[in-house]
């Protein structure tokens, strides 16, 4: 009698963790959803505006204007300081992500022996178990999945913001100069703002990317919540059918 107290207890407090997880879970995918839009069309403006000011950059390069270039090159210089800066917060946004994915597996590993400890105990019914044990094993599945592309990410995002700085560096030290063997080295520096833009690019299509993943991972674990939900459901019937033990 003690032990099967123990054993309900145990579960319970499964129970209570896990539905504090799914709810946790909702509130922090509901979140990056909501960022993930807000970043898409902001760094969507953002790229559009730096375009505008490259082509007048380029319109100066490709008349040799070398005070213009310059004076256009700091205006191109203070917008990468700011997509510098949004790249890390972006990488450290990336990390928190990865740790949430973690702390959805372990919820799934404790919920898998909960069901491992709930079938040794033969009042409760095979079948159910089976189906249960699939189900979380699928959920399980989804979760370490949804965990690799945030760790994709992450490293993606990481090698975007070191790219993007070290650009910048080289850039804010570099006066474009088109006088005899300069011109080489200008078109050098020239590539670099367009590798820039290149990265940018990469960033939209990244964000992208990610909205389609939370997206799918909502309703994921939306049909968790609704698998969890019916689990108990089933357990708290067959305790009620158990009481004579």
């Amino acid at each position: 009698m003690k032990n099967s107290i123990k054993l309900l207890m145990v579960a319970l407090c499964i129970s209570v963790i896990s539905n504090a997880q799914n709810v946790k879970e909702a509130v922090q995918n509901t979140k990056q959803i909501i960022e993930g839009k807000k970043n898409l069309e902001r760094d969507i403006k953002e790229l559009q505006a730096f375009t505008v000011k490259l082509e007048l950059f380029n319109s100066a390069f490709d008349a040799r204007n070398q005070f213009r270039a310059n004076e256009l090159k700091g205006g191109v210089l203070e917008d990468m300081v700011r997509e510098v800066g949004q790249s890390g917060e972006k990488a450290k946004q990336a990390r928190k992500e990865i740790a949430q994915s973690s702390a959805e597996i372990r919820s799934d590993r404790r919920e898998n022996r909960s069901n491992k400890e709930d079938s040794k105990r033969g009042r409760f019914d095979r079948k159910d178990d089976k189906k249960d044990e699939a189900r979380d094993k699928a959920n399980m599945r989804d979760d370490k999945r949804d965990r690799r592309d945030d760790v994709r990410d992450f490293e993606q995002q990481i090698a975007r913001a070191e790219q993007q700085a070290n650009i910048l560096k080289t850039l804010k030290v570099y006066n474009f100069s088109f006088d005899g063997n300069h011109l080489e080295k200008a078109l050098v520096n020239k590539k670099l703002i367009l590798d820039f833009v290149g990265t940018l690019k990469q960033d939209i299509e990244a964000t992208k990317r990610e909205l389609a993943e939370d997206n799918r991972e909502r309703r994921e674990d939306g049909r968790e919540r609704k698998d969890d939900r019916a689990e108990n459901n089933e357990k708290g019937k067959k305790k009620k059918k158990g009481r004579g033990w």
